[in-house]
This record gives structure tokens, C-alpha cells and sequence, in this order.
């Protein structure tokens, strides 16, 4: 049995290689209107680099290295996927045209799409109880947070001082630090296993039983749809943040990326850290009681994006973010930690792709797509407010979630009871 100093050293550790699989997220969603600039791209092309053709590949690809993950070393595939994320974001220094620049979201796409299913089947196995897995998760989940402060703040500096392009080389050189961290310095548990890698495929569940008991559970079902809706939304109104705050308020990477990365990382670790909190002594043993708040939160984001995208003065357009922030993040330490414990230990990293798979293909994918298509198409009405009506629009998708995490709410503990998950 780990000790628990080394226990929590390992939980740092995959905080962090989950942090930089958003470190690339971020920063791409910072400089899109300095790319758009450069390459004389469209919002509708924008909308494919940050939508479709990344989401394809890092959803698909994710189921495939989850089924790995679940019989396979996941320290080992986890250290490799690292390390080309890495690689591949550095290649961005090469990029002077959109099929080039597609190719390389695509590359990136790959890498990343390998980091959190091994990740975070881990952390069940270093953190098997309750409790400690929901509080842990929570501590996991800070690492979209933490990627704001360090993608918004340093590639906005960056991006001044070096241009786009180097931003992203010097941002993925720390990958290749910490893939070799992991590779010498983090345990697999199933090191009692002689050769865990070629654990026989039929002791693993098939992905049509891993689906079908996604599906046959109404609470992992409504949790599911609860996660496209949320995606598509986050994702569709995300990645136009930074090119909103730049048409319409007129802000360089410089000053806004301070802005957004003490919004983001410190609003979304804020957020973050209530949900576990109030879920493991408000909530410790009513998983009913933790949906319907979640489900509540989550609504009260359409006000907030209101305030954010209509009202003329940037400082409050920025501040309305702070609780926006906060909202958005509040539900993914419970939300994830009830999705393991209604899935069989050997069905974790795969019911995870399968979410991933679904929620990024229709949610990342389509989100930022829908929203870039939008804009050009209200651009003739609109002119430059072609984007913030466009916004205001996915907004409403947030009712979608709030429903579905209100239904989830309904069935889950008696299904945790009978256990079905």
C-alpha cells in the first residue's frame, strides 16, 4: 500500500500532465484573433481549427488508448502521450498557412487525446475510497484552472514579446520534463501483474457492454446528455472569449491574458474546490442532493453570460466572468467522481472515453463551429456584434444541462443501492 505522502505526490503529478493537456486548449483560444490576423483566416474557419478537426481525432483516438488504459501500463502510456503533445505543439513554430495550422491542431489533437483516461484510472486505484476519490478528483479537476493562469498570463506575455508562434514552441517544452517524471517516477499498480500489457482482451469488457450500461442506467444516461449539453456550450462560448474581448473591447493578448488568467485559474480552482467541499460535508452521502445543486448552478450561468457579452464597460464585462467561472467549474469534482463509482473499476477509463468520446465530438466539435458559422452568417446584420449575438445564443444551451443533472439527481442513489453501477 502507497504511503500517503506518496499517494498525494502521484495525484500532483497527474494534476500536472492534466494541466498541460489544457495548456494547448487555452492558449489556442487566447490567440485566435492574433492567428486569424496573420493567416487571413474566417470565424468559420476558426470555428473547424478549434472545433471539428481537433474534437475528431481527441475524441476518437481516446477511446482506442482508453481500452489500453484499462488492461495496458498506464504510466507508460500516459508518459508517451505526454511527450508527444509536446512535440507536437512545439511544431507550431513551422505553421504559415490554415492547412498547416490544421494539420498541427490535429497532431496536437493525437497527443492529448492519450492523457486523461490512463490519468485518471489511476487516481481510482491510488484513491479507492469515496470520500478521498471525490475530494482527490476535485484536487485532479484544478487543472483547467491552473492551464488558464499559465496559458492566459504567460502566452499573452509571450505572445507580445515572441509572437504566436513561439508562444506555442516554448509552451510545450515543459511536456517533455514531466513525460520523463512520470516514466521514472510514478508507480503502476498493477505492477503485481507479470505483464499487465498483454492482459487478455477477453477479460475486458466490450465497448458495447461498456455503452450499454451507460445507457441502461438512467442516472449515468441523464449525466451523459447533461455532459453534451455542457460541453457544447462551454466549448462553443470558450473559444471566443479572448476574440470577443478583442473585437468588441479592443484588448491585446498582453492585458487581456493577465485579465482571463486570474479569472480563469483562480475563479475556476474557486469553483472547483467549493464543489468537492460542499459535496463531501454538505453532501457526503446524498448524491441526489449534489446533482440537483449542480443542476441549479449550472442554470444560473445564462444571466451571467448576459451581463458578460451586452454590457458596454470591459471592466464589468470581466468581473461578470468571476462568477461565471466559478458556476462553470463547481460541478466536475462530484460530477466525475459519481461517474466512477457507478462504473465497475475494469469499465473506468472506458465509460470516460465513451463520455469524452460523445460529449468532445458533439460538444467541442460542433460548439465552437456552430458559433463561427453564426457570426459570419449575422456579420451582414450585425457587422462587429455579429459574434456577441452568436454567443448569446449558445448561451441557452446551459438549460439543457441543468435539466439532465436535475434528472440524474431522480435515479442515482437508488441505483448506486441496487448496484447496478
Amino acid at each position: 500500500m502507497p504511503t500517503p505522502t506518496y499517494r498525494f505526490y502521484v495525484l500532483g503529478t497527474l494534476t500536472t500532465v492534466y494541466t498541460l493537456n489544457y495548456v494547448d486548449q487555452g492558449l489556442i483560444t487566447l490567440l485566435l484573433q492574433p492567428i486569424k490576423v496573420d493567416l487571413n483566416l474566417s470565424d468559420t474557419q476558426l470555428g473547424f481549427l478549434t472545433g471539428v478537426a481537433f474534437a475528431l481525432f481527441y475524441a476518437v483516438l481516446g477511446l482506442p488508448i482508453a481500452r489500453w488504459a484499462d488492461r495496458g501500463n498506464r504510466v507508460n502510456i500516459t508518459a508517451l502521450a505526454v511527450a508527444l503533445w509536446g512535440l507536437t505543439v512545439m511544431s507550431s513554430v513551422l505553421v504559415r498557412n490554415f492547412w498547416q495550422l490544421l494539420l498541427a491542431r490535429i497532431a496536437a489533437a493525437i497527443g492529448e487525446s492519450g492523457c486523461m483516461p490512463p490519468t485518471y484510472s489511476l487516481l481510482g486505484d491510488y484513491f479507492p475510497g469515496a470520500g478521498e476519490r471525490a475530494r482527490a478528483m476535485s484536487i485532479y479537476m484544478l487543472a483547467s484552472p491552473l492551464a488558464g493562469l499559465i496559458s492566459f498570463i504567460g502566452g499573452g506575455r509571450l505572445n507580445e514579446a515572441l509572437g504566436w508562434r513561439m508562444t506555442f514552441f516554448l509552451m510545450g517544452v515543459p511536456a517533455l520534463v514531466i513525460a520523463l517524471i512520470v516514466r521514472m517516477t510514478v508507480a503502476e499498480p498493477r505492477a503485481s501483474v507479470a505483464h499487465p500489457a498483454e492482459v487478455h482482451l477477453a477479460e475486458q469488457p466490450r465497448v458495447l457492454s461498456v455503452l450499454r450500461m451507460l445507457w441502461r442506467q438512467h442516472s449515468t444516461r441523464h449525466l451523459v446528455l447533461g455532459l453534451i449539453y455542457l460541453l457544447t456550450m462551454g466549448s462553443g462560448i470558450g473559444a471566443w472569449n479572448s476574440a470577443f474581448m478583442m473585437r468588441t473591447h479592443h484588448m491585446n493578448t498582453g492585458q487581456l491574458g493577465l485579465w482571463l488568467g486570474l479569472i480563469f485559474g483562480l475563479g475556476g480552482m474557486a469553483g472547483t474546490l467549493l464543489g468537492g467541499i460542499v459535496a463531501a460535508r454538505w453532501y457526503p452521502d446524498n448524491e441526489r442532493g449534489q446533482m440537483r445543486l449542480s443542476a441549479l448552478v449550472i442554470g444560473s450561468l445564462i444571466p451571467w453570460y448576459f451581463v458578460f457579452l451586452l454590457v458596454p464597460d470591459r471592466r464589468v464585462a470581466l468581473l461578470s466572468l468571476v462568477p461565471l467561472i466559478m458556476a462553470s467549474n463547481f460541478f466536475i469534482g462530484p460530477t466525475f467522481a459519481l461517474l466512477q463509482r457507478l462504473m465497475p473499476d475494469e469499465m473506468r477509463a472506458t465509460s470516460l472515453a465513451i463520455v469524452l468520446l460523445l460529449g468532445n465530438l458533439i460538444g467541442m466539435g460542433l460548439g465552437p463551429q456552430i458559433v463561427g458559422i453564426a457570426s459570419d452568417l449575422l456579420k451582414a446584420q450585425f457587422g462587429e456584434d455579429s459574434l456577441r449575438y452568436a454567443l448569446l445564443a449558445m448561451s441557452f444551451v446551459a438549460l439543457g444541462t441543468g435539466y439532465h443533472f436535475w434528472k440524474a439527481g431522480d435515479f442515482v442513489e437508488g441505483e448506486l443501492r441496487c448496484g447496478t453501477g
